[in-house]
């Protein structure tokens, strides 16, 4: 299975999914932090969490999700460079590389030609 040549990558991104679900639950859930999303803060970072579990068993339904995930922040990443002041394009120019590096190696590895 061609999943096995990305174990690093796949851990390092379900370290981050745990780590931003556990956020979210945190902050939603367990603070007064906006009581008006406070049902799809904590069902969004349960779904993160869930996501980042199921990563580090490399299960293909979670690095589908993860791709798409990480897809949408690189294009929003590319969208708002035009508008963005000095430095923070550069940064925002790395998290769309790296994000769509990320999508596109996932995509290889449950739909290329390795399986």
């Amino acid at each position: 299975m061609a999943v096995v040549r990305y174990i690093g990558m796949f851990r390092t991104a379900a370290v981050v999914y745990l780590l931003f679900g556990i956020s979210g639950v945190w902050r939603f859930g367990l603070t007064d932090y906006d009581p008006a999303h406070r049902i799809a803060g904590v069902g969004l970072g349960l779904l993160a969490a869930v996501v980042g579990v199921f990563l580090f068993r490399r299960e293909t339904w979670a690095i589908v999700l993860s791709a798409i995930g990480a897809a949408l922040i690189a294009i929003a990443a590319a969208v708002a460079i035009p508008v963005l002041p000095g430095p923070a394009i550069l940064a925002f120019i790395a998290i769309a590389v790296v994000f769509g590096l990320y999508a596109a190696l996932a995509a290889r590895a449950v739909f290329g030609r390795g399986r």
